[in-house]
């Protein structure tokens, strides 16, 4: 398949026509961090395996929704990760799921990208669209509607030819995350009185530490 084509408005890019890029099945990077943080499932290895492939679904289609760039793969690799990671635990899962991120990216030498990273992790759920005068649009945006596809099983697809979203999911097979995952970890909250956080990105940023992350850009 051909190169993805991009029409430019602000800081974003839309996709204009389409060639998705080929599936990208080996993911080294992702792999390492899913692998170091398995114990997070507390044993669910089928459910851990689920959100795996989740991850690699996300990823694809956000290349498939962003244009090539600098570092771009290797930061949809690592938010994509750690987006939903804490979702083993509870169902308030962005500030815990962005605190492993940023430890790790101190870690490895790769704390400037904090800030970005964290936003893409915070605004995963938002409904509508990241707007253009917010730091880091491009990538933000894309995950965004990466996750948004896959959560709609592909009705919702931004562009993306039907062919390619049905070949990405059949290619990864997340079935059991969706079901019994973050369903159990929304069972989890009833008794703990926990409020639905993964709906709350302000809160997110402001709780892990990135309050000002999303500034408007003057």
């Amino acid at each position: 398949m051909g190169p993805a084509r991009y029409e430019r408005s602000a800081s974003r890019c839309y996709v204009a026509e389409l060639a998705p890029p080929e599936i990208v099945d080996e993911l080294p990077l992702a792999e390492e961090i899913l692998e170091q943080n398995r114990h997070r499932a507390g044993g669910d290895d089928a459910g851990y395996d689920g959100y795996k492939a989740h991850v690699y679904r996300i990823v694809n289609f956000a290349r498939a929704l962003s244009p090539p760039g600098d570092d771009r793969d290797e930061k949809l690799a690592i938010a994509a990760a750690f987006h939903d990671l804490a979702s083993f635990d509870t169902i308030d899962y962005l500030p815990p799921s962005i605190e492993a991120q940023d430890a790790w990216l101190q870690a490895t030498g790769r704390a400037r990208w904090a800030d970005e990273l964290a936003l893409i992790v915070a605004e995963h759920h938002r409904l509508s669209r990241y707007p253009d005068d917010r730091p880091h649009a491009v990538l933000v945006e894309a995950v965004r509607r990466a996750d948004l596809v896959d959560v709609s099983q592909g009705l919702i697809r931004f562009g993306l030819p039907k062919g390619y979203v049905r070949d990405v999911r059949a290619t990864f097979d997340a079935g059991v995350f969706f079901r019994r995952v973050v369903p159990t970890a929304a069972l989890k909250a009833v008794p703990r009185l926990q409020q639905p956080g993964f709906l709350r990105p302000r809160d997110a940023l402001v709780r892990s530490g990135h309050a000002h992350a999303d500034r408007r850009i003057r």
